[in-house]
């Protein structure tokens, strides 16, 4: 159903009815989204004489958009989304569309690849011609080129880079072996499914494991199944928000962390089977815990997206803020309204591989060398 400018007070009306998916064909696709406006309207002005152009304007609060259009630029349509609805303003003839669409101010934001995931769906797009984005969005939005191709505004997002590593790691299975990686693949086909939560660890002889359910740690015989449950001493605070744990090979120890509280990391002799010791993380949260053998220390994974490097007999050592450096990592969370997702960690002396698991598949590996201090986003599966 076509959309009709009301002359009277240039309102656009908005059908609820699907846009027809003929409406990009050979046209640009360019986005305008925000959380709020400025204090008044949003003026988005677009200047593409003899293009076709398809307007998508998207928000988290209620805008009043007031389009305008250069003479012999074509606006095919204007699609408005957002959690509130929005009004348009225009005196031009074409047609207007209230979508179902996700606001999504910067490219690295998980609501961005799903609002290009739904474009892709209406209109079978692959990308964005042009795009302006900001959380207050300005008063003015003039737009008289397509952006330059870059791959953060296509729905795949950024590309691996081919990586000159041959640094191998192993992925921990749901049933308890181990599928060896390099970063930029598996070295067998990765077909397994891998613990995507944490919790589990193996001990170097592969016979026995740790695992935690809920606040309680347990010690596996894997040949059999047997399960143990392991008590921690009465002087010892209780588990709380028991989060990740590591197998010490060095010394045949088994870590905990745990967010309660301060946080705690604790400390379990697997060999002679008592506890060692635990200590406070002084309110740094811990989301995964990973022991490196070659380095003899633990690397950890935190909510702020550091790693934090301990040493092997439970000392806080440096924390190295890595979030920033890993391309595409936005485009997996809400970045602003949620935490950092858990990555888990596999490291070799310098080099790091910080591993996006998500029902049991290896979604996304980047590669950090802790003496360059340089990351890349070396393996992806969409």
């Amino acid at each position: 159903m076509k959309a009709r400018v009301q002359q009277q007070d240039n309102l656009l009306v908005l059908s609820p009815e699907p846009p027809a998916r003929e409406l990009a064909q050979g046209a640009e696709v360019i986005l305008v989204s925000g959380y709020e406006p400025p204090k008044g309207a949003v003026h988005v002005n677009i200047d593409r004489p003899g293009a076709k152009v398809l307007l998508v304007m998207t928000s988290y609060e209620q805008i009043n958009w007031r389009v305008t259009a250069s003479p012999k630029t074509s606006i095919v349509a204007i699609l408005v989304g957002g959690y509130h609805p929005s009004t348009v303003s225009t005196t031009l003839q074409t047609q207007g569309y209230m979508v179902k669409l996700p606001y999504a101010y910067e490219t690295e934001n998980v609501k961005f690849r799903e609002l290009l995931v739904r474009l892709n769906q209406l209109f079978g797009i692959e990308q964005l011609s042009a795009f302006r984005g900001s959380y207050t969005l300005p008063a003015v939005i003039n737009l008289a080129a397509p952006d330059a191709p870059r791959a953060e505004l296509t729905m795949q997002g950024p590309q691996p880079k081919v990586s000159k590593s041959k640094f191998t790691f192993g992925l921990l299975t749901r049933d308890y072996g181990r599928t060896h990686w390099t970063v930029s693949g598996p070295l067998n086909g990765g077909k397994d499914t891998y613990v995507s939560e944490g919790k589990i660890a193996v001990s170097e002889s592969g016979d026995r494991a740790f695992r935690l359910r809920g606040d309680q740690l347990e010690s596996v015989d894997i040949p059999t199944g047997q399960a143990t449950s392991i008590a921690l001493p009465p002087d010892f605070p209780r588990f709380s928000w028991a989060m990740d744990l590591a197998y010490d090979s060095k010394r045949n120890v088994v870590s905990i962390v745990t967010l309660g509280g301060e946080g705690f990391l604790y400390r379990f002799d697997a060999r002679n089977r008592e506890w060692l010791d635990y200590r406070s993380v002084n309110n740094v949260d811990i989301f995964s815990l990973s022991y490196d053998a070659k380095a003899d220390r633990y690397v950890a994974w935190t909510d702020q997206g550091s790693l934090l490097f301990i040493s092997g007999t439970g000392d806080a050592l440096f924390a190295k803020p890595v979030i920033s450096r890993l391309e595409g990592f936005g485009r997996v969370y809400d970045r602003g309204n949620g935490r950092p997702p858990r990555l888990q960690i596999a490291a070799t002396g310098d080099d790091i591989a910080l591993v996006y698991i998500v029902d049991g598949g290896v979604r996304n590996i980047w590669h950090y060398n802790l003496r360059t201090d340089a990351a890349a986003l070396t393996y992806s599966r969409n």
